[in-house]
């Protein structure tokens, strides 16, 4: 009788968690098995041992796998010059999930109470996110090497400085930060968080940066032919909101409700890109972009646009803040002491 041919699943399945780990990885990687196993020096008759399960790499070699790793994945996924080593800067959760598939312990646990502060104690730094929030508050340097610029990038190294600890930064897309918050790729972001409570569940956000003033939601659009102060006087079936994801904008959208269309961007520039493009076109849709004022005032002088107010928050008025990982106590609590010498002094 002929032997029964496998299929590709059942060979999946019959592998080491181990090397359907390091496969996944792989095909992330755009790399083959022959150019994998060059790399990181190992046979092609140990590989499949792995694939086995006869035996399992030493710790040595899986720390070597997840360095390989790291660095072709920044080749992949790098966004230059903001953030050049995507995968590299954060290797420890790649070398706990394979340290974890062979059979090991995690080599960093980061994920109980205090875990950042106790790592930033220990290497008197921290890391803090930050992205593009305009006019002046944060904004990405113009060349590889330097810092970033605004005044929550300052105040953030204000802090540090008080701390006595050195800051690092990493260029995030709102999109990005509370997964980055989440796994702990940064210890926090920097303070232009506006503590919306749709963010409760993401961030652990500390005192208000009174400093940095408050702010108060608002909408901008094209100039239009209705005479209209807020948003909701407009029809409803012409309106079209505009927003970037997780940013303050995207609360407000949920805040007006499910009775509006809607338009997602993962950033500023291509919201702003979106918008513009009905400046050059007849269209029946009024397209509103939601955030707070500070932004809106300024998108709205710069085109000659039009700021709308919102019925529905118009009373409302937030401060800026730091956001960390819900289970940072302490650091939250170091950071809020910091917070009030300088709202004192500022």
């Amino acid at each position: 009788m002929a032997r029964p041919k496998r299929t590709r699943s059942e060979d999946t399945a019959s592998q080491s968690k181990f090397v359907q780990v390091v496969e996944g990885y792989l095909t992330k990687a755009n790399w083959t098995k022959q150019q994998f196993m060059a790399e990181i020096q190992v046979g092609e008759a140990q590989f499949y041992r792995w694939a086995r399960g006869e035996n399992v790499p030493s710790k040595a070699i899986v720390n070597r796998i997840a360095v390989f790793l790291g660095r072709r994945l920044d080749e992949v996924y790098q966004n230059l010059p903001h953030n050049p080593f995507p995968v590299s800067d954060t290797i420890d959760g790649l070398l706990n999930e394979l340290l974890e598939a062979a059979g090991y312990s995690a080599s960093i646990r980061g994920k109980g109470v205090d875990s950042s502060w106790q790592e930033i104690a220990h290497n008197r730094s921290w890391k803090l996110g930050y992205t593009l929030v305009y006019p002046n508050w944060a904004e990405p340097p113009e060349r590889y090497g330097e810092k970033p610029i605004g005044i929550a990038i300052d105040c953030a190294e204000r802090v540090g400085d008080l701390l006595g600890i050195d800051t690092e930064w990493q260029y995030l897309t709102w999109q990005e930060m509370p997964l980055a918050i989440a796994e702990r790729k940064v210890h926090g972001i920097a303070p232009f968080m506006l503590a919306a409570p749709g963010r409760f569940f993401d961030y652990r956000l500390s005192d208000p940066w009174y400093s940095g003033g408050k702010l108060k939601l608002t909408a901008v659009t094209l100039p239009i032919e209705i005479d209209a102060d807020f948003l909701e006087d407009l029809p409803h079936k012409r309106v079209r909101l505009v927003y970037i994801e997780n940013e303050i904008g995207d609360w407000v959208v949920s805040m007006l409700g499910n009775s509006y269309e809607r338009e997602a961007f993962a950033d500023k520039a291509k919201a702003f890109s979106y918008m513009k493009a009905f400046e050059s076109k007849e269209s029946d849709v009024i397209p509103i972009l939601c955030s707070d004022h500070v932004l809106c005032k300024s998108v709205a002088d710069e085109n000659n646009w039009q700021v709308l107010n919102i019925r529905c928050v118009k009373d409302l008025e937030l401060y800026p803040a730091f956001a960390f990982h819900p289970n940072e106590e302490q650091l939250t609590a170091s950071v809020n002491a910091v917070l009030k010498l300088v709202n004192q002094v500022s």
